[in-house]
């Protein structure tokens, strides 16, 4: 257990990354590759220069402001700090304890307390999905992923027996509630490839934007319901086609829940297909696509090279890299809603890339980066369609049947 000197055991949290702050050496790499840092060129936005405001707060030079916690809202999260960092400092797990200790002191602020209540309540974000292209800045249709059908994984939801064994799908809130043909794709592929699918029933978002807001004890509240209804499953793996939500199974669910919780292990879509699809006669599908990797499915699961052999075993597809694939969409959760400006910036170079590639479709492993780069492209005049992996393989395996 780490001692917490007494003049800072109001930062109490932070303190215990003391160590791991002082191992930045200001070489500057992070600011290279990260998008708000690259924009603005400001100082203050990039990992570097969050990491001192941070050191500043715990020595008492600076004071929870506004002006900080803004600094840390503009964190996308993409990990690409972490990984050209020289010595290791993990930024997103310091920046996420910071907006922590904002919260602690200052509290969540009237906005973020009705995000975190309505994210907490699969009803409450039925009821007000309506106002979601004015919260999140997409006037122009983004969200419209409404399935063919009309019809949404409801709780409960099951797919016929199959021979090859069941499956849990977790959903997650970009899917359930604005991406709803992705869910329809990922159910219809599990399916034709042999599975049983399940939604289970009282499901809740996986805590992510609890984190990206600072409300630590509701995402732990999500992570506790959601691992005792999935370790509860009889099933032969859980299933997620949303790249946040599988880093956040993966990564924060060791911390947030308590030692000897139940979790079975989540796989994402990707990597589980990845190993079914090699035996199975697949539809030529006559396309050249462009693939975007989601943040938290490259860096943050290491699959960018797992998605892009899922794609090449579509007969027919030709795939054709952009410049900088990796590079953040700019969506970053929360950032979405706080500093939309700065997130159409982003989403305008990444648009730029795309269009680029003379591409006539984009596929992504993420809702959330479907959403941005769909407003992105509009934004910037292109036509260019924008799918999940699953929807192209829903044409090679089922809608050429």
């Amino acid at each position: 257990m780490k001692t917490i000197r007494p003049e800072t055991a109001s930062l109490a949290l932070l303190e215990q990354y003391r160590q791991e702050i002082s191992r930045c050496v200001k070489c500057g790499a992070c600011g290279a590759v990260c998008p708000p840092a690259i924009l603005e060129r400001s100082e203050s936005l990039s990992a570097r220069g969050r990491m001192a405001l941070i050191k500043a707060v715990l020595d008492k030079k600076l004071t929870v402001s506004a002006i900080f916690r803004d600094r840390l809202a503009t964190c996308t999260g993409c990990l690409a700090c972490e990984a050209s960092c020289p010595s290791n400092v993990p930024v997103t797990e310091i920046i996420a304890e910071a907006k922590q200790e904002a919260v602690r002191e200052s509290g969540l602020g009237l906005i973020n307390r009705i995000l975190s209540s309505s994210l907490k309540s699969s009803v409450a974000m039925h009821f007000l999905a309506w106002l979601a292209p004015f919260v999140l800045h997409y006037p122009g249709g983004a969200l419209n992923g409404t399935s063919a059908s009309g019809r949404r994984l409801g709780a409960g939801f099951v797919t016929g027996k199959k021979a090859q064994g069941r499956i849990a799908l977790f959903p997650g809130c970009a899917i359930n509630h604005f991406q709803q043909d992705i869910g329809q794709a990922a159910t219809s592929v599990l399916s034709a490839i042999g599975h049983e699918v399940i939604v289970p029933k009282g499901l809740q978002c996986c805590g992510r934007p609890h984190l990206s807001l600072g409300d630590r004890k509701s995402a732990e509240d999500l992570a506790l319901n959601n691992s005792a209804i999935l370790a509860g499953l009889q099933v032969d793996a859980v299933i997620t086609a949303c790249a946040s939500c599988g880093l956040t199974f993966k990564r924060e669910y060791p911390k947030l829940l308590p030692p000897g919780a139940g979790m079975p292990r989540v796989l994402d879509i990707h990597e589980f297909l990845s190993h079914e699809l090699s035996e199975k006669a697949l539809r030529t599908v006559q396309k050249t696509v462009t693939f975007h990797d989601p943040c938290h499915l490259g860096r943050g699961q290491g699959l960018s090279g797992t998605a892009r052999a899922v794609l090449r075993s579509v007969p027919g597809l030709m795939l054709v890299e952009m410049k900088n694939a990796d590079r953040c969409c700019g969506f970053g959760g929360m950032m979405r809603i706080t500093h939309g400006d700065l997130s159409n910036a982003i989403g305008g170079d990444k648009a730029a890339m795309i269009i680029a590639t003379g591409a006539s479709v984009v596929v992504t492993g993420c809702p959330s980066c479907r959403l941005q780069i769909r407003e992105a492209l509009r934004r910037a005049g292109s036509d260019i369609d924008v799918v999940h992996t699953v929807q192209l393989l829903e044409e090679a395996l089922v809608n050429g049947k």
